[in-house]
């Protein structure tokens, strides 16, 4: 696997990476974590470009696992229900 200094200078998520399973889509991240589910591509896409975006420049693999981490939390504790 390439390793992030290896990528081209304008950072883009893999289509690949944006995968469907069990009816849901989600995004498989280089370190070989799934975000998601999402109920559409087009979400799954969005998620992966801001995710793409967030990681660039990154190139030690437990930062960016501790960023992904934090996404996924903001992310969850966005879509929960106010009290």
């Amino acid at each position: 696997m390439k390793s992030r200094r290896d990528d081209p200078p304008g950072r883009y998520f893999h289509s690949d990476r944006v995968v469907l399973a069990r009816g849901r889509w989600y995004v498989v991240t280089r370190e070989r974590m799934d975000v998601g589910p999402f109920a559409t591509r087009e979400d799954a896409e969005a998620v992966a470009a801001e995710l793409a975006q967030a990681l660039d420049g990154i190139e030690d693999a437990n930062v960016a696992l501790a960023l992904i981490r934090e996404f996924i939390r903001r992310r969850d504790a966005s879509l929960r229900p106010a009290d």
